[in-house]
């Protein structure tokens, strides 16, 4: 008869959703969803970070175009990404140079779920366009996804080729 192990990873993982919750409500910590880059060295190197990325985005696309890759359906979805990668970092781009640049808006917290932006000279247009831009996620996932899906073919469609290949 098996001894039973009293390190059994099953009763450690049963708990581990409970154990989560209770650290996470026993040991708050403040937690901010968007990073600010205070000095401009960090911002500099940031937006050069995005820009990098995007014209990776853009060189990717013509490789895909050029090879003549987009006729497959995973190298299609892979350059739909690159578009919507594009798109994104040409958001954060923005977004970084109202806020962390040029100090044009800035970000207050009324309640946990409530903020306001202000805007230096108080316009309500420059408000609302830099919250769209602030909306950058409606970009990112989808691209994620995107590449996700791509990939997901690409490694289907190398399956099947083993497999045919094996197959006399």
């Amino acid at each position: 008869m098996p001894k039973k192990n009293p390190y059994n990873i099953k009763r450690f993982l049963k708990f581990l959703p409970a154990m989560t919750i209770a650290g996470l409500i026993l040991l708050p910590i403040d937690v901010s969803a968007t990073q600010l880059h205070s000095n401009s060295e960090g911002i500099i190197t940031h937006q050069v970070g995005h820009l990098f990325f995007l014209f990776s985005m853009v060189a990717l696309i013509f490789t895909i175009t050029g090879k003549g890759l987009d006729k497959q359906k995973g190298w299609r979805l892979i350059q739909y990404s690159a578009f919507f990668f594009i798109l994104w970092n040409l958001d954060a781009v923005a977004a970084h140079f109202f806020d962390n640049q040029i100090n044009a808006v800035k970000i207050e917290n009324i309640s946990f779920g409530k903020m306001r932006i202000i805007t230096n000279n108080d316009s309500s247009l420059l408000a609302w366009f830099y919250y769209i831009l602030k909306l950058d996620h409606l970009l990112c996932v989808p691209a994620m996804l995107l590449l996700y899906r791509g990939l997901s073919h690409l490694v289907d469609d190398q399956r099947q080729m083993m497999v045919k290949k094996d197959t006399p």
